[in-house]
């Protein structure tokens, strides 16, 4: 069962795309790993700080798990919200 990665609000509009499943094949691997494999998404996270996304996995923050390092299993869903607003526009 593949991993489920979901983007909302302006993150849509500025990759182009919803969501995206990824196979973790059985294994369990790292947030960060998922994320490489979403160039597009990384580079986002990266430009603007981590720091100011929420990330959920399974509905569940990952700054109360273990942020990037939290393990993701075949069937979890990874939730990815941008910045709610203010600070440095977000679209450009």
């Amino acid at each position: 069962m593949p991993v489920i990665v979901r983007i909302y609000a302006s993150l849509r509009e500025k990759l182009g795309w919803n969501s995206r499943e990824l196979d973790v094949k059985g294994a369990s691997c790292k947030l960060s790993d998922m994320l490489s494999h979403l160039s597009d998404l990384k580079k986002v996270i990266e430009e603007f700080g981590q720091e100011n996304f929420t990330i959920l996995l399974n509905g569940r923050n990952i700054r109360t798990l273990s942020g990037l390092e939290t393990s993701v299993l075949d069937g979890d869903v990874i939730d990815i919200f941008p910045p709610a607003g203010g600070g440095r526009p977000f679209l450009r």
